[in-house]
């Protein structure tokens, strides 16, 4: 997916690119995260001055596992894309702390690296299978979304430990 700098400046109106970008190497061995499609993308691209303005859909389906009960499920991402490009010359080609754009010297940009790019950086940091997912027992390690285990999960602070049995003594 190359995007040619001179034909879009001199286009003067947007133009679209969709297609699907296969990222199964990517994560092969990522045990965590597995695309179950290659990544759709929906993207316009808009030249203006020495700037080229790229926008657009990301969207697949992934399958992921949960950080709390560990059990895989499916979920269609769908992730916003924008990126910014300044068209210089060789000399202005270090890359501004101010400046969002990156700078393009080539004739050509090629799109794949900033859409694969885009894509990992908005999967979950922390995926869960459903917003109140229980995870799994610390004590035998049951999922608690498909059974309570009836362990103690009563925490004691070791520093208070000693107090603990200081009223049972009082009782009796």
């Amino acid at each position: 997916m190359l995007l040619r700098v001179q034909e879009l400046a001199a286009r003067q109106e947007p133009l679209h690119v969709s297609g699907a970008l296969d990222l199964t190497e990517l994560f092969r061995d990522n045990p965590e995260f597995k695309p179950l499609k290659p990544v759709e993308f929906d993207l316009t691209a808009q030249a203006s001055e020495d700037r080229i303005l790229v926008t657009g859909q990301l969207a697949c389906e992934v399958r992921m596992q949960c950080s709390r009960c560990l059990e895989l499920f499916d979920e269609t991402m769908n992730v916003p894309f924008e990126e910014h490009f300044r068209v210089v010359n060789d000399e202005e080609a270090t890359v501004s702390e101010d400046d969002e754009a990156v700078p393009v010297t080539e004739e050509r940009i090629d799109l794949m690296p900033y859409v694969a790019e885009e894509f990992v950086v908005q999967l979950p940091f922390a995926p869960l299978c459903k917003e109140d997912c229980k995870g799994l027992c610390p004590e035998c390690g049951n999922n608690l979304n498909e059974q309570s285990c009836g362990c103690n999960t009563e925490k004691i602070d070791p520093r208070m430990a000693a107090l603990q049995d200081w009223f049972k003594s009082q009782e009796e």
